[in-house]
């Protein structure tokens, strides 16, 4: 008997997670590639890197399985799919948001609202099949509450606007090493102020005893909870479960905000590779 081979991808857009696995469950590759956005990268340009994907596989893709940043509407759907389907004309393609592999890996084919607090946020009601809700999550600027952009925003309001204490206030400087002029400059005048602005959440993972980051981390995530969760439909019955590096290493203090928002929570990962290869086993 064949074996059957399927190509999974968790595409963001810094990098791409890619795993391999066979008919009979096994993981026959696992590799990181550079990002695509399926809204800012030219056809072209995915097909050259789905190429490359392919010259490192022995094997070629009965299936392909593709959850990417951009892939928000028809069209970007499409336009990754034709790329696929130039490198891998054979297989069945099914090409879905990253908000898919959040819920596929966090639920399964249960019905449930899945998260994601990372350097964004996201979340979506899921009826164990398809996404039939979604809060938009506005993006960094509008939105993305309890992401790590949102918290290190408030830690530069606290720092400079706030009541942070002198010794906190000293650390930050010390050990972020970066100035008032650098940081404005870094948001207002640099590309990607987003990842700038949550690539301050180390020095919040660092402080977290102090009184005053653990109760700003933990109202950002009762935000999260109050303008998106909240809102869907059966929230305080279904399984509401989460993924991302933010909610994996805060997890302790996501539950206490849940709590006492009456929320419980199931599951949370750090990434949703682990449980996609389990979910298309």
């Amino acid at each position: 008997m064949n074996r059957y081979f399927k190509l999974i991808a968790d595409a963001g857009s810094s990098k791409i997670e890619w795993a391999l696995i066979s008919s009979d469950g096994n993981i026959i590759a696992q590799f990181i590639s550079p990002g695509i956005n399926a809204l800012l990268s030219s056809k072209e340009d995915m097909e050259k890197a789905f190429a490359n994907v392919a010259e490192t596989l022995d094997k070629a893709a009965d299936e392909v399985f593709y959850y990417g940043a951009g892939c928000a509407n028809e069209e970007a759907c499409r336009k990754v799919a034709d790329a696929i389907r130039k490198v891998w004309p054979e297989a069945e393609i099914d090409v879905k948001s990253d908000l898919y592999a959040a819920a596929r890996s966090l639920l399964g084919n249960q019905p449930g609202i899945a998260c994601i607090l990372g350097t964004g946020s996201n979340s979506a009601l899921y009826d164990g099949k398809e996404i039939t809700a979604n809060i938009p999550p506005l993006g960094f600027i509008l939105g993305d509450e309890g992401s790590g952009t949102s918290l290190g925003k408030r830690l530069i309001k606290e720092v400079f606007k706030g009541e942070m204490p002198e010794d906190l206030k000293n650390s930050f400087f010390k050990e972020c090493n970066i100035s008032l002029s650098e940081i404005l400059n870094r948001v207002y005048r640099q590309p990607n102020p987003n990842k700038f602005i949550a690539s301050l959440v180390p020095f919040i993972r660092k402080h977290i005893d102090s009184p005053l980051i653990h109760n700003m981390v933990k109202e950002q995530f009762r935000e999260f909870l109050r303008c998106n969760v909240m809102h869907y439909s059966g929230y305080d019955v279904l399984p509401v479960n989460f993924t991302g590096s933010v909610a994996f290493h805060f997890d302790d203090i996501l539950r206490q905000a849940a709590a006492e928002e009456g929320i419980s929570i199931g599951i949370i990962s750090k990434a949703p590779m682990e449980r996609l290869i389990e979910f298309h086993r």
